[in-house]
């Protein structure tokens, strides 16, 4: 593990980071906590000794923070971290896109409505990334559950 990361990049916005570049650092950083586990609880160990906090208190949160890390890190795969973070689209999310269209629909493309254009503005029409944008924008297009269950960050 390096020793050499420049502090300033800790808190760097990561909005701008694709998710091809988030795997494959998110692999990286996994590898090397993953091999050097040890090393690093005890260099953890020793930050909490010159800290002017209670020894204990900081020894039992730093490792339970680092205990979590690692036990995610056993568990999911670095492609699983980066969607965590929101930076790669699962596949379900791929598959499923947008929510449920029946033939004929208001909005519907294609031969039953083949003047319609998906998107156009700002409306009930442009399916799911409108509906569940706001709590305002699925009560106007009477997708309140559909939103409550599909994006409930939203409410």
């Amino acid at each position: 593990l390096s020793s050499g990361i420049n502090a300033e990049y800790g808190a760097k916005n990561v909005e701008g980071i694709g998710c091809d570049t988030c795997t494959a650092v998110m692999g990286l950083v996994q590898k090397e906590v993953l091999a050097n586990e040890k090393m690093i609880e005890s260099l953890l160990d020793q930050t909490c000794t010159i800290l002017p906090i209670d020894q204990q208190t900081c020894d039992d949160t730093v490792n339970g923070m680092f205990e979590a890390l690692v036990n995610l890190f056993e568990s999911y795969k670095p492609d699983e971290l980066c969607q965590m973070l929101g930076l790669c689209q699962s596949m379900m999310d791929t598959l499923i896109g947008l929510g449920p269209v029946q033939m004929g629909q208001v909005g519907q493309t294609g031969p039953a409505a083949p003047n319609a254009i998906l998107g156009k503005d700002n409306s009930c029409q442009n399916g799911p990334s409108y509906w569940c944008a706001s709590p305002e924008n699925a009560r106007e297009c009477k997708m309140e559950e559909y939103c409550k269950r599909e994006s409930p960050i939203v409410f």
